[in-house]
């Protein structure tokens, strides 16, 4: 592979990474309240959208999101919007539920999304570090048998095991992150 195709899929990892880091940092500062608007959603209804990955619309590609629509008031009571709506699994109408006001989409508060917006966060950190070590090194693996050459060049690097062990690291703590979050 040339060395340019190399560059720029270094480069777009490194992009992609700064990109998913803003948003799981907003998601993660959302979610603890360090950010957006608090206040209350008073569930008015619910229904499920279904909608597939693909046009044949087999039943596995099915996936199911289930929203409730409500009024929201703000707890200082600086703003009411009577049409708001949030992706929840577990709201039935007549609830009330803690949410923030990102600005852009209402969340809900609580550690699921918390621990969701640090795992977007670690993810992207290892994204970024992938990225910065394939533009330093130019020897991105983008074939499977490429990996010696990556390894042999990251190795040279000082503190080159460090940054690929912290690679791992990040990537690992990501995943069981996101696992956590879907348990909770």
């Amino acid at each position: 592979m040339p060395r340019i195709v190399r560059h720029a899929v270094s480069l777009l990892l490194l992009l992609t990474g700064a990109l998913v880091g803003t948003y799981g940092g907003h998601a993660f500062a959302t979610a603890v309240g360090l950010a957006g608007t608090g206040g209350t959603l008073t569930v008015a209804s619910c229904r499920v959208d279904v909608s597939y990955s693909d046009r044949d619309r087999d039943a596995e590609d099915r996936r199911e999101t289930r929203r409730c629509r409500g009024e929201f008031t703000a707890d200082d009571g600086s703003a009411t919007d009577p049409r708001r709506e949030i992706v929840s699994d577990t709201a039935q109408p007549g609830d009330r539920i803690a949410v923030r006001d990102s600005g852009t989409v209402y969340q809900e508060v609580g550690a699921e999304w918390a621990i969701t917006g640090a795992s977007m966060v670690l993810l992207a950190l290892a994204l970024a570090v992938g990225g910065v070590l394939g533009l330093v090194t130019g020897q991105f693996p983008l074939l499977w048998y490429e990996h010696h050459r990556f390894y042999t060049a990251v190795h040279a690097l000082p503190y080159g095991r460090v940054y690929v062990w912290a690679f791992i690291g990040v990537m690992a703590a990501s995943l069981i992150g996101f696992a956590l979050a879907e348990m909770l």
